[in-house]
């Protein structure tokens, strides 16, 4: 039996519910949805729309929260994946992949879900988050069409939010920072916005954000020609990174700035905001 993971860090997710409901015209249907907190939400929905669930969820269960996929930047990013998920034939970056236009005839609705994710997680700029793709429900797990991006994760088991209070951490001691970036030489100014190092706690890289985006861009073949990294080795511990995770855990300091910056990775169309 899987064991429950317990998150603490800041969570948004998109997840996909499916119903049980005794109502042959509602039962197998699916529904897509934005979260900070997955258990909440699926009460939520099961209570109705007087106790926060969605109107098109009310009286159509009981659901169940089958899949959920996290591991965005922030609110804007997930919630744009979202209404992707829910409208692909609609959003620009999917309504010309004629593989969406309509489901199969001997497709579920959860099949034909699943196939949209399956298509989505290989489509830009979403490739390049790494994302976590969790079956809640393992008994449901399907193999992926496509295979998603070799960064992303997947995973099943339950989850649980641990929402803590935001608050700055002490920084790392005076000794563990050089007053030199370890890869362009040159004296750190403004450490508090340009200085970054890795997240092994022996490790005492040193440098500057641009010099190591332009570090792991260069030595990964597979980033050439990108403006932002995914991921890539520490040039002095060689320890595998993520990028994002370097940003969010920078003098172990969750940046509201970083956040916003990375909204960028996921340009607005004005289409794509009819959430």
């Amino acid at each position: 039996m899987a064991t429950t993971e317990i998150i603490k860090s800041d969570f948004y997710g998109v997840y996909l519910l499916c119903s049980d409901s005794e109502e042959k015209k509602y039962n197998g249907k699916c529904y897509i949805g934005y979260t900070v907190n997955p258990n909440r939400r699926i009460n939520q929905h099961n209570r109705g729309r007087d106790f926060g669930g969605a109107k098109k969820t009310s009286n159509k269960g009981p659901w169940r929260m089958i899949m959920i996929v996290y591991g965005f930047p922030n609110n804007i990013s997930a919630l744009q994946f979202e209404w992707a998920w829910q409208q692909p034939t609609l959003s620009s970056r999917l309504k010309y992949n004629f593989e969406l236009k309509r489901k199969n005839n001997k497709e579920s609705h959860l099949q034909y879900n699943f196939r949209i994710l399956s298509v989505m997680l290989g489509t830009g700029p979403w490739n390049r988050l790494p994302l976590t793709i969790r079956w809640l429900e393992t008994n449901k797990e399907m193999p992926f069409k496509y295979q998603p991006p070799k960064h992303m994760k997947i995973i099943g088991g339950r989850i649980k939010i641990d929402k803590q209070t935001k608050k700055n951490v002490e920084e790392l001691p005076t000794h563990m920072w050089a007053l030199e970036c370890h890869l362009c030489m040159k004296p750190i100014e403004n450490p508090e916005r340009s200085r970054i190092g890795c997240l092994n706690a022996k490790c005492k890289l040193t440098c500057h954000i641009v010099c190591m985006a332009e570090h792991m861009l260069t030595s990964n073949e597979p980033h050439k020609g990108h403006y932002i990294p995914i991921e890539g080795e520490c040039p002095m511990c060689g320890e595998r990174v993520i990028w994002m995770d370097l940003l969010k855990n920078r003098n172990n300091i969750v940046s509201e700035e970083i956040e916003y910056d990375f909204a960028d990775l996921v340009e607005l169309d004005d289409d794509d905001v009819q959430f």
